[in-house]
């Protein structure tokens, strides 16, 4: 017997209109399979109803990683928010392994997708959100606190009517480990990225869950002391996988790392971003972006300056 909850949803816009409709045929358009746009429809679905599931302020915390990565995304009318949460839905679904290992999505593809998301999820998040069984967008506050306070932090800071830099109390909890060796993989180097110190492009799907080489490389120089400041285009560079994100995010904030990106910063006493507009980040050329000091905080700005005199 099918519950009302699930009922509901089925009938919801999002579910009959993009999910079963708009989406597989984009997909499919782009060069997919039906099984396999059925596939990313399905994970889009099961996505949706866990975000949705969320509670508000939880929400927000979560979807905070994402808000400088849309801050060019279309429909420029919704706001901020509602476009992370597609990234979180949509985006960062089994979509992102039809992209990232070679197609056939493109970036432009991509974009389309992303846009005819954002309305109809807008309105299944305007309904009260109902239980869901083994959500794994929940619990992360649990079980990455360093990471979650710092990221409540910035959220609460950017729901502010002003001001660039925060300070917080990061929670204390035992110092976590590097992953495991059943948790790593090795990726295919990457030819079009411009990082920041050698090894650092790899070609990996960003919903992996596994730890590829270049990440478990930044990680140990974390853990031996010789990285004080992780330089990223944005935290999505870390994974699209919200809970290894925050996995890591927490190891670095353990070692007492900062994490600069495009718009953020993030340290285990304070954090930053930049007023808005906020820049695009670019995944390709992240120097090119941090040269961008406009509308950043003094402590923001003297982390960029000296991270820029060690290029």
């Amino acid at each position: 017997m099918t519950s009302t909850a699930e009922r509901n949803i089925n009938d919801s816009v999002f579910v009959r209109e993009f999910c079963h409709s708009a989406l597989p045929e984009l997909l499919t358009g782009a060069g997919l399979s039906d099984g396999d746009a059925r596939g990313v429809a399905v994970d889009v679905i099961r996505r949706a109803r866990m975000l949705a599931a969320l509670p508000v302020d939880y929400f927000d915390v979560l979807v905070t990683p994402f808000i400088e990565e849309v801050s060019q995304h279309r429909p420029l009318s919704a706001p901020a928010w509602i476009r992370a949460a597609v990234v979180v839905a949509v985006r960062n679904s089994r979509l992102e392994d039809f992209h990232a290992l070679g197609g056939p999505l493109r970036a432009a593809d991509i974009t389309t997708v992303t846009e005819a998301a954002t309305d109809p999820l807008a309105l299944l998040l305007k309904e009260p959100g109902t239980p869901v069984s083994n959500n794994t967008l929940a619990g992360l506050d649990a079980r990455y606190p360093r990471a979650w306070a710092c990221l409540a932090a910035l959220s609460d800071l950017m729901a502010s009517d002003g001001g660039t830099e925060r300070a917080y109390n990061m929670p204390q909890a035992p110092v976590p480990d590097l992953p495991g060796s059943d948790e790593t993989f090795h990726a295919e180097q990457a030819t079009s990225v411009k990082p920041l110190a050698a090894g650092q492009g790899v070609v990996a799907s960003g919903v992996d869950p596994r730890f590829d080489q270049a990440l478990l490389a930044m990680m140990q120089q974390v853990k031996d002391g010789n990285a004080e400041v992780v330089p990223l285009s944005a935290l999505s560079r870390l994974s699209r996988n919200s809970d290894k994100q925050l996995r890591v995010l927490d190891f670095l904030l353990a070692h007492r790392t900062t994490v600069l990106t495009t718009n953020y910063l993030l340290s285990p006493d304070m954090v930053a971003v930049r007023t808005r507009p906020l820049v695009k980040p670019d995944s390709y050329d992240l120097r090119r972006t941090m040269k961008q000091l406009r509308g950043l905080g003094p402590t923001h700005t003297g982390w960029i300056k000296a991270l820029r005199k060690q290029w």
